[in-house]
Parts: structure tokens; C-alpha cells; sequence
């Protein structure tokens, strides 16, 4: 019985084991349940970290889609660059042919403006040659020594403490005094037309007096000044056959044409002034404008061309030292009294300058206005 009972105590001792065993197997068992349910909750988010690698993986694929086509964008690229480096090649070849060329083109343009300098030398050489023959046959017959267009100095006279503009590059570096060799016939028979057979004119900056003897030689008492002696010591132009028209003197500073009965100051009908006031420093004008002014008839004309281009002698100084747009030189005008004419009886294309290009006239102020302006001025009223 005892043996029993130990036995008994034994099972359930060995039972109490068991239950413990089971108790902590399920104990675990819960936890990992637990666990489980942990895992559950992960559940969101990793679904969402496969589609974001979803994505990942379709922009990757995208990504090297675009790689692959900028790979070809740069073998276009590298092929396009070879062509083109082919054409700079070619550029570059064709450019030193075209300098080539072009030093060809500067050599025969050269040997052209040389001979083409010839030329107008040569001619102008043979028109100063019939000139002087005409001067000279003329004064050795002076059919006209009697006649007092031809003797100005019979009836007024030239009063100035300035006899010349030493200080002038036209008296200095004397090429342009001796412009103006050309008669402009058809100008002097415009203006004897509007003005009268009895009309007076005064040509300021005369050069070679080609103007004043074409007046003369239609019957019009005209003068001219000049700043500079050098035609008249060296028998140039016109001044041989006309000493007592021609006189020199600073026209920037004062002087009188006054009458040989009366001294009084002469007048004149005409007054002109060709490509002469862009010679001229601005201090000048005003005794210039003063001069003009005092010796121009109230209903007189005041007629010329300014310049607005460089004009320098051989040494490179210049002779044009007022160079300035049409404007400034109207507003010049007006500020010394004169009003420039928008109508009035002159023809402008017969005046001596603007008209060229021909001889000692070689630009045109109509076709090229950027280049100068003829005028046709008058005393301001009031």
C-alpha cells in the first residue's frame, strides 16, 4: 500500500512538472504571438516600402532610358563637332584665299589711285597750263583795262590793319588758296538775272578769284578777298588780271570797303563764301558775321556752301578747324543776324560748289548731305 502511495506521489509530482513545463511552453507561445502581432502591425509599411522600390525601380529604368539617349545626343554631338571643325578647316582656308585676294585687290587699288592721281595731276596740269596762257594773252592785249568792273579800285578801296591771316593754315600750308580756278557761268548769269545788271558782289575767301573775273566778264563790278598773298605774289588763278579786284586781308578781323568819293562804307548786293567758314575758329566768327553784315545791302543775299568733312594739308594739320552738323551753323546764322531762305531766286544746282564731283568741286551736297549744305542767307528783319 505504501508502495502505492510513493508511486502516486511520484506521478503527480512528475504531473506538477509537466503543468509547469506546459505553463511556460505557453507562456512563450504568447509571446510569440505577441511577436506576431507586431509583425502585423509592419504590415503598412512595408507595403509601402515595396511600392516606394516599386518606383524606385521604374525611375531607374527611366533614368537609364535617358542615359542611354544622351549617350546617343553625344555621339550625334561628337559627330556634329567633327563636321564642324571640318568646316572651320575649310573657313580658314577659304579666309587666307580671301586675304589673298584682298591684298591683290589693295595692291591693284593702289597702282589705280596712283594712276588715277596721275591722271587728275596731268589734267589739272594742262588746265593750269591754258590758263595761264589765257591770263597771259589776256593781259598783254587788255582789251578791257578800260573798264571799271575790271578796275574796282577805281571807285573803292580796302581799309584794314590785317592785310593777311598770318595765322591762318590756308596762308601757312597755301594748297587750298589756290581753289576756285573755275568760272561759274551759269551761277554769275542766275544772279545778275534776279539781281540786276547794276548789282555789286564780294566774294569772301576767293582763291584763285575764278568767280570774280566770271563776273567781271559779264559786266558786274565784284571784289574778292582772300587771307592769304600767296596767288597774288605767285601770278596764280585770276589775280594777274585783276589787281585792282582782288585784295588780301584778315577776314576775322576788321575791315571796310569804304567809297573813294564819298568813304563811306560800300555795299553789296552779293555776298558769298565758298566752303570758307569751316576754315574758320569760332572765335572768328564773330567779327567775321560783323564784316558781312556791315558790307551786305538790306535786301542783299548772303550765298555759300559750308563743308562738314576733314580737310587736312600734307602735313596732316587741318584746314577745316569748324566742323559742325547743319543745325549748329543755322542756329550760327541766326545768332549773328542772319536768316537762312528756304525759298528763293537762285538755282543751287549752278552754284560753284556742291555740284561735283568735277574739277575743284568734288562733292555733292545734295546727293551726300551728310557732307555739306549750300545756303542762301539774308539780314534777319528787326
Amino acid at each position: 500500500m505504501r508502495a502505492s502511495l510513493d508511486r502516486v506521489s511520484n506521478l503527480a509530482q512528475i504531473a506538477d512538472l509537466r503543468s509547469a513545463e506546459i505553463d511556460a511552453k505557453v507562456r512563450n507561445l504568447d509571446k510569440r504571438l505577441e511577436s506576431l502581432e507586431r509583425l502585423n502591425d509592419l504590415r503598412t509599411p512595408i507595403a509601402h516600402i515595396e511600392t516606394v522600390l516599386a518606383t524606385a525601380d521604374e525611375r531607374a529604368t527611366t533614368f537609364v532610358s535617358q542615359l542611354s539617349a544622351l549617350d546617343s545626343l553625344l555621339r550625334v554631338v561628337e559627330e556634329r563637332s567633327r563636321t564642324m571643325d571640318s568646316l572651320l578647316r575649310v573657313v580658314e582656308e577659304r579666309s587666307r584665299t580671301m586675304d589673298s585676294l584682298l591684298r591683290v585687290v589693295e595692291e591693284r587699288s593702289r597702282t589705280l589711285e596712283y594712276e588715277t592721281r596721275q591722271g587728275v595731276l596731268a589734267s589739272n596740269y594742262q588746265i593750269d597750263f591754258l590758263l595761264k596762257l589765257y591770263v597771259e594773252a589776256m593781259s598783254a592785249s587788255r582789251t578791257f583795262s578800260d573798264s571799271v568792273v575790271f578796275d574796282a579800285a577805281r571807285l573803292i578801296e580796302l581799309k584794314t590793319d590785317f592785310p593777311i591771316a598770318y595765322g591762318s593754315n590756308d596762308h601757312l600750308s597755301p594748297d587750298s588758296t589756290m581753289e576756285g580756278v573755275s568760272r561759274p557761268t551759269l551761277f554769275v548769269q542766275n544772279c545778275i538775272a534776279a539781281l540786276g545788271k547794276d548789282m555789286r558782289a564780294l566774294d569772301l575767301g576767293t582763291g584763285a578769284a575764278g568767280i570774280v573775273y566770271e563776273f567781271a566778264m559779264n559786266g558786274v563790278l565784284a571784289v574778292g578777298i582772300d587771307g592769304s598773298d600767296f596767288c597774288r605774289r605767285n601770278k596764280i588763278g585770276y589775280w594777274p588780271l585783276l589787281d585792282n579786284n582782288l585784295f588780301t586781308c584778315d577776314i576775322t578781323r576788321e575791315f571796310d570797303f569804304v567809297s573813294r568819293d564819298t568813304n563811306a562804307v560800300s555795299q553789296f548786293d552779293l555776298v558769298t563764301m565758298w566752303e570758307v567758314l569751316e576754315h574758320i575758329g569760332e572765335e572768328g566768327f564773330p567779327s567775321l558775321f560783323a564784316n558781312i553784315r556791315k558790307h551786305l545791302r538790306d535786301d542783299g543775299f548772303f550765298i555759300g556752301s559750308v563743308s562738314f568733312v576733314e580737310y587736312n594739308d600734307p602735313a596732316g594739320n587741318p584746314y577745316h578747324v569748324t566742323l559742325k552738323p547743319w543745325e549748329w551753323w543755322e542756329e550760327k546764322f541766326r545768332e549773328f543776324g542772319l536768316e537762312v531762305q528756304a525759298e528763293h531766286p537762285f538755282n543751287e544746282k549752278w552754284f560753284p560748289r556742291g555740284n561735283g564731283p568735277r574739277f575743284q568741286d568734288f562733292h555733292n551736297y545734295e546727293r551726300n548731305p551728310d557732307e555739306g549744305r549750300l545756303f542762301v542767307a539774308r539780314k534777319a528783319v528787326g
